[in-house]
C-alpha cells in the first residue's frame, strides 16, 4: 500500500462496531446473567464507547433483541450450508448437528444467546427464541416422509427434539463444557433419527 495514514472506509468502521457490540452482548450474558445485565457490561464486552453503544442501540433491551436477530440469522445460514452439503435427509440431519455442535463449541457466548435459558427472564425475549425454533423444528419435519411410522409422529416431535438437544447443548455451555460438545454429536445424531428412520438405520448414519 502507498505510505501515509489510512482510513477504513466508515460504513466498514461502523460495521466492525457493531460486530463488536453484537459479540460483547452475547458475552455480557455469558458473565452477568440477563437479568442482570447493564449497558456498562455489554460496553466492557464489546470494549466499545457508551457514545458508541448509544448510537447503535436505544438501551440495553434494544441491544439484547436485535444481538439475538443477528445471531439466529448467522446460525440459521449455517444450517442451511449444512443442509446442502448432504443429498439424503438422515445426512442433512447430521450435518447440521455437527456444524451446530462445531458452532456452539467455537462460540459458547453466542450459542448462549439462543436458548430460552439465557433471557427467560423477559417474556418478549422468551418468545422470540421460541419462536425461532420453529425454524429448527420445521427442518425437521422433512423426515416425516421417511415411513409410515414417521408420518403418524405426535405432532409436539420436532419441538420435543430441538428442545431436548438445546437443553444437552445449554447445560454444557453453562458448565463451562463447550469444548466437549463435539463429542456428543454421534448420540445427538441418534436421539435426533431415531423418532422417523428406527434406532438400527440412526445408529448407522450416527457412525459413518
Amino acid at each position: 500500500m502507498p505510505r501515509g495514514r489510512h482510513r477504513l472506509p466508515r460504513e466498514v468502521t461502523e460495521q466492525h462496531q457493531r460486530d463488536r457490540l453484537i459479540a460483547g452482548v452475547a458475552a455480557a450474558i455469558a458473565e452477568h446473567s440477563y437479568r442482570n445485565l447493564t449497558a456498562g457490561h455489554v460496553i466492557a464486552a464489546a470494549g466499545v464507547s457508551r457514545a458508541t453503544f448509544y448510537k447503535n442501540f436505544e438501551n440495553v433491551e434494544q441491544a439484547v433483541g436485535i444481538a439475538h436477530e443477528v445471531i439466529f440469522e448467522r446460525f440459521l445460514g449455517l444450517v442451511f450450508r449444512a443442509c446442502n452439503m448432504a443429498s439424503e435427509w438422515p445426512f442433512k440431519v447430521k450435518s447440521v448437528i455437527e456444524a451446530a455442535l462445531d458452532y456452539a463449541a467455537a462460540e459458547p457466548a453466542q450459542m448462549g444467546l439462543l436458548t430460552l435459558d439465557a433471557l427467560s427472564a423477559n417474556v418478549d425475549m422468551a418468545q422470540q427464541v421460541l419462536a425461532s425454533t420453529e425454524h429448527l423444528a420445521a427442518l425437521l419435519s422433512d423426515g416425516r416422509a421417511m415411513s409410515e411410522e414417521a408420518a403418524t409422529l405426535p405432532e409436539l416431535t420436532e419441538k420435543s427434539i430441538v428442545g431436548a438437544l438445546t437443553a444437552i447443548v445449554s447445560s454444557r455451555i453453562a458448565n463451562d463444557e463447550a469444548v466437549t460438545l463435539t463429542e456428543l454429536a454421534p448420540q445427538l445424531v441418534e436421539l435426533a433419527l431415531t423418532p422417523y428412520v428406527g434406532a438400527a438405520e440412526a445408529k448407522r448414519v450416527a457412525c459413518q
